[in-house]
């Protein structure tokens, strides 16, 4: 908002002008008739000759003829480029047989004087401050000229015939590229070549709400400088005089004191006349509001003009400007650019209490209908709106200046209806163009010269009847398919383990064959699909420079074979990475992995070999098929399980408790679970459960020389779309949409296992602690309580005595439950039990919310398959355990180190994750009933590590990107 004119720019200026005619009212009728005759919506007698000169954005003559007002006005206001002398001089030269017409049935000389000096001479200009005329003025498009949103929008109109010509394609920026070439070359396009030649100032609409922090200082001084100046004058005299004549200041103290009794008093006085006024609850005249609409929804604009006649008293002269001060520095210091709070729908409006009368004016050119216009007011800006109209007679009843008011939507109609008055003359320059079309085609002609990334380019393709993609909102077409699930939809599934060969394009030129066959997204109507994972010394393999290597995570930097980080996941003795098949060392590297997948052994076995026949060179290091999982079991959306149920080779279902990912179709068919987390724990670039960007891999913008990776200087918070910011010097993004895949092969004692279950069982033969309602035999119970669910994958927090389907066949393992508010003392799932330390929830705090977001923050997604005896060394089963993580260190280290492999996990001593165990060291589960503790005393090492890896699974344009 402002006082006269917005200047931005030099060369760029809107002016408010505001011209009130004075003349006698026995004229009012001619004056009607003659300005009905030039039209609302304009006639070609004024239309034609403003669209030639281009420099007025709205237009609008009426007559106002007050009933206590001694003469009638004809009132001229407008928006238009350029100050305002400029602008009544061109509208003189423009518009003169019309403004002399209606100045002559308004029987009003000029004298002689040229009639741009006559308008200058009866223009007012509006402020806030004790010696200007009380307004203020808001410009919904700054910095737009007319011709500038005319062209913009004729380039979106024709962007968007060629895009609809163009046929789809993954790159973003391969599409804005044709349309750029296609605008350069066509000759028949040469009309928009304006584009490239002509200098691209910034369109202020695009840019966000300013930091209200920064604003602080001006709006005090502002504050002081309109409103609040004689009182700090007053202040300063009496400080003055009072040490002056008392050295101790009495005076000015003496001078507070007056002075707040006075504020004091002036606001009891105040709220007093707020709660005796009386709304003016009277429906408008049906005449006068068929008059309105009869002027009203030609075109994508309509315009409202109001007289309001004011309270009485200088009081609510000062208060009148307080409200218009406060809603300038709404639209100026806490709305984005064209927006008055959070409406975007104004395009040019005014405040104006005119000179020598006690009518405030209010014109506004806005989008849609009256009754919608009305809506944003009252949903959206009444205090705005109440600060301002509250000072005039009938509005509805008030609180303390800027409350209620306007939000009594029903009265606020009512009163609106009836201090409009017929827009009997009204132009608009661009009828058919919101103000939200105006800020698009602005975006699509910034965007048109200024977008060079990926990112941008979508942003720009976005502008074409869709909106930028929310921070949130997941790229499905460019994130691993594991993402969305374990694909065991998918029955038949091999894991090949490969190591490159020492030549880096030899390497590309393997990973460009299949860059096409690699799966993304969720897709369920898939017969086969296909994920390839990078390790550090895979991506070294294909070229990517050390440097950026090490903007990588340290533990995948490190790999998971690097002792110091072995020794602290518990891998040592048996488990040590010297003892693995695979992923150990340089001669036995994993520098990828190629998880294959289909719905039937025969197209497996064709993937297979086909993409062993694509290695050219590269060698498959180790080959592990794993186990099919029966077909159409289970739908894979439904919710209990997500998909089909998986048995590793202890006998539980395998895979219940999973985090839910928001965004993907999971999330969309949860109302709320305690398993909700945020894309950002699982999905580099995109937010965490606090809302922040988790850091992310990146390369050298010079390594990117065709744009392909969005730049790591991409904030996708900002108010988008917006091109103003170049981004081509930042880093690339080379980890967005991407995930980090830790694999690692346990081989499982599936008869040393169920050799310990007997003893423990035969031990525990009448015990007295036993609980006396346990309805399962012991060799079940035992192991249940060991893992913290039953076989069948129900849960023993809710089923602590028997298996879930031993009570009712139809029960499902289930998930929705806490240790902490359910089980706190751990009598029916134990402290040290399998899933309670995989994932303790709020365990640590019974009921905590923040407990339970701190667990939350360390979840990993378990992605693995179980494999048979028959397809190993040691002719032993196992499980090919993989989970998806964002931060390998937060999620799957931090779950192994601290949880899963601590002596001492909630209290305990001398007690491991009793299916995981520790090599080489004796410990026990404690088993706490309500008597007392059982101990299961000389646990085993049931589970061997065979291998283990940590991948990169890059996302779709990052694997483009590294097979270039």
């Amino acid at each position: 908002m402002s006082n006269g004119h917005t200047r931005v720019e030099a060369t760029t200026i809107h002016s408010f002008v505001t011209v009130a005619i004075p003349f006698d009212k026995k004229f009012v009728k001619e004056v009607e008739l003659c300005l009905d005759g030039i039209g609302n919506p304009a006639s070609p007698k004024l239309a034609i000759p403003l669209d030639r000169e281009s420099f007025v954005h709205f237009l609008s003559m009426s007559v106002f003829n007050g009933d206590d007002a001694p003469q009638a006005f004809v009132i001229l206001e407008l928006s238009a480029d350029g100050p305002v002398e400029s602008v009544l001089n061109r509208l003189a030269r423009a518009i003169a047989p019309i403004l002399t017409e209606v100045l002559d049935k308004a029987h009003v000389s000029i004298r002689g004087m040229p009639l741009g000096d006559f308008l200058r001479r009866h223009h007012h200009g509006v402020g806030q401050g004790w010696f200007s005329t009380p307004g203020v003025n808001f410009d919904g498009s700054p910095e737009m000229s007319v011709p500038r949103i005319v062209k913009e929008a004729q380039l979106a109109r024709i962007a968007s015939d060629i895009l609809e010509a163009y046929p789809p394609s993954t790159s973003a920026l391969a599409t804005l590229n044709f349309i750029r070439s296609k605008v350069k070359t066509d000759p028949s396009l040469e009309k928009l070549r304006w584009v490239f030649e002509e200098p691209l100032p910034p369109a202020p609409s695009l840019r966000a709400a300013p930091n209200p922090w920064k604003a602080v200082p001006p709006i005090i001084l502002s504050a002081i400088a309109s409103l609040f100046w004689p009182f700090l004058l007053i202040a300063l005299a009496a400080s003055a005089a009072g040490w002056i004549f008392d050295s101790l200041g009495t005076g000015f103290w003496l001078f507070v004191l007056v002075l707040a009794l006075m504020f004091g008093v002036s606001y009891l006085w105040f709220r007093r006349k707020e709660h005796s006024d009386l709304p003016d609850d009277r429906p408008p005249s049906a005449k006068d509001v068929k008059t309105f609409m009869e002027r009203e929804n030609f075109t994508a604009q309509n315009h409202l003009a109001a007289a309001s006649t004011m309270k009485g008293g200088p009081f609510r002269r000062f208060t009148l400007r307080i409200g218009l001060w406060v809603a300038g520095q709404l639209a100026l210091h806490f709305s984005r650019p064209s927006f008055l709070g959070p409406t975007g729908v104004i395009h040019f409006a005014r405040w104006i209490l005119l000179p020598g009368t006690n009518t405030l004016f209010f014109y506004s050119n806005f989008d849609g209908a009256w009754e919608s216009y009305l809506e944003n007011f009252v949903e959206e800006a009444h205090q705005g709106v109440t600060g301002i109209w509250s000072n005039t007679v009938g509005f509805p009843k008030t609180s303390n200046l800027f409350g209620q008011g306007a939000a009594d939507g029903d009265r606020l109609r009512r009163w609106t209806r009836r201090q409009q008055y017929p827009s009997r003359t009204w132009y608009t320059a661009y009828p058919s163009f919101t103000l939200a079309r105006i800020r698009t085609n602005a975006a699509i002609r910034q965007g048109f010269i200024q977008a060079l990334t990926e990112a941008d380019a979508a942003d720009w393709l976005s502008c074409f009847g869709s909106a930028p993609r929310p921070p949130d909102a997941l790229e499905s077409r460019e994130i691993p398919t594991l993402v969305f699930g374990g694909l065991k939809r998918l029955g038949f599934a091999t894991c090949l383990i490969l190591r490159f060969t020492v030549d880096p394009r030899r390497n590309r030129s393997w990973l460009a064959k299949i860059e096409n066959d690699i799966s993304y997204g969720d897709s369920l109507l898939v017969k086969e699909a296909l994920v390839v994972g990078l390790s550090q010394t895979g991506l070294l393999g294909l070229g990517l420079a050390k440097q950026d290597l090490e903007t990588f995570p340290v533990p995948f930097q490190h790999g998971s074979d690097a002792p110091w980080r072995a020794r602290a996941l518990g891998d040592v003795d048996i488990d040590a990475p010297d003892e693995w098949w695979w992923g150990n060392g340089p001669e036995n590297r994993a520098d990828a992995i190629m998880l294959i997948y289909a719905d039937t052994q025969d197209r497996l076995n064709g993937r297979v070999t086909r993409h062993r026949e694509e290695l050219d060179g590269i060698e498959v290091a180790y080959e592990l098929p794993l186990s099919t999982i029966p077909a159409g079991s289970q739908d894979p959306y439904r919710q209990e399980p997500r998909e089909p149920n998986v048995t590793e080779p202890f006998g539980f279902v395998d895979g219940v408790s999973q985090p839910i990912i928001r965004g993907t179709p999971q999330a969309q068919l949860t109302k709320e679970s305690i398993h909700l987390v945020s894309p950002g724990e699982f999905i580099v670039g995109y937010p965490d459960n606090l809302g922040y960007l988790p850091p992310t891999a990146s390369v050298a913008a010079g390594d990117d020389p065709q744009n392909l990776l969005p730049s790591v200087g991409f904030d996708p918070f900002r108010q988008r779309p917006d091109f103003s910011t170049p981004q081509t010097l930042d880093r690339r993004d080379l980890g967005r949409n991407g995930t980090f895949l830790v694999v690692r092969q346990l081989e499982q004692d599936v008869q040393s296992f169920n050799d310990f279950i007997a003893e423990a069982a035969n031990a525990l033969t009448g015990n007295p602690r036993i609980p006396p309602n346990l309805r399962a035999p012991l060799d079940e119970w035992i192991p249940a309580k060991m893992v913290g669910r039953w076989k069948d994958g129900t849960s023993l927090v809710r089923y602590p005595f028997a298996p879930g389907t031993a009570a009712r066949a139809s029960a499902r393992p289930d998930n929705e439950f806490l240790f902490g508010k359910e089980d706190p003392r751990g009598l029916r799932c134990p402290f040290g039990a399998h899933i309670r330390r995989a994932n303790p929830r709020e365990s640590f705090d019974p009921g905590s919310t923040v407990q339970l977001s701190i667990s939350n923050k360390h979840r990993i997604y378990r992605v693995g398959r179980p494999y048979s005896a028959d397809v190993t060394e040691s002719k032993r089963p196992g499980l090919m355990f993989m989970c998806l993580n964002a931060d390998i260190e937060r999620q799957f280290e931090f779950v192994q180190q601290v949880w899963a492999g601590a002596p001492s996990f909630h209290g305990l001593e001398k007690e491991f994750d009793p299916i995981l165990g520790y090599p080489g060291t004796a410990y026990q589960l404690t088993i706490p009933t309500a008597t007392g503790p059982l101990y299961l005393k000389g646990m085993r090492d049931f589970v061997t590590v065979r291998g283990s890896g940590y991948f990169f699974l890059p996302g779709r344009t990052a694997v483009r990107y590294l097979a270039r």
